[in-house]
């Protein structure tokens, strides 16, 4: 039985944007399944009751169903052995776990002030108020007010990459000869804005620019045409 994958998505459909949803899309690729996938806008949540809780990325596999997209990974490296691995080994599994949290709260943080506005702009409708109410009352301003400076948000982010950079600059990828699952995740972060803005957010000459062209090229199947590095 074909996996689904549940995740967020815009007025247009097509249109996927979620970095957690497109962690769990890439890792579905690496792993070489055949999948298909369930656009959900935020108001939906009726789409995706069977998983219990209320947030997305969720997959259904047959009668399984695995919410979170670390979860996700793990279910898919435990039941899908014979795809390529998405944790060389115990150790880069540690790796990863812990690289995923640090890009989940330190790196993230600066990623809102970057779109969060183009976000609410290619919403469907009936969720731009769910959206502005949520997202407002978080940040404790109007969403004008807090992307105002996109270009701050920006260089927060570039100096946040410094310990990848310095990792990058000695192998191709963070999981060394290929990609693994950390790359996986930095790849899925950088979706999140390369599917909402234009805006260049990596200088050109910089060690994760190149990074960013190799893993684009790797996952290509799956990377919207309109994403260019």
């Amino acid at each position: 039985m074909t996996i689904t994958l549940y995740e967020l998505a815009g007025a247009d459909r097509s249109l996927r944007f979620a970095p957690h949803c497109w962690k769990s899309k890439l890792a579905l690729a690496h792993k070489k399944l055949s999948f298909k996938t369930e656009p959900v806008w935020f108001t939906e949540k009726e789409k995706f009751a069977m998983s219990e809780q209320p947030l997305l990325p969720i997959i259904t596999d047959g009668d399984k169903v695995v919410s979170d997209s670390w979860a996700i990974a793990e279910y898919l490296e435990a039941t899908y052995p014979d795809g390529p691995s998405l944790f060389a080994n115990d150790e880069a599994k540690v790796k990863a776990e812990a690289f995923h949290q640090w890009l989940s709260t330190a790196l993230s943080k600066h990623v809102p002030g970057i779109l969060l506005l183009d976000l609410y702009n290619v919403l469907a409708d009936q969720d731009k108020d769910y959206f502005r109410t949520t997202r407002e009352a978080k940040i404790g301003k109007s969403l004008e007010e807090f992307a105002a400076n996109p270009e701050k948000h920006i260089q927060g982010l570039q100096a946040e990459l410094s310990s990848v950079r310095e990792l990058l600059a000695a192998q191709n990828y963070l999981g060394g000869e290929n990609p693994d699952y950390r790359d996986i995740c930095l790849l899925g972060t950088f979706m999140w804005i390369a599917t909402l803005v234009t805006t260049q957010f990596l200088e050109k000459d910089d060690v994760v620019y190149a990074w960013y062209q190799r893993v684009l090229s790797d996952y290509s199947e799956v990377i919207p045409k309109s994403v260019v590095a």
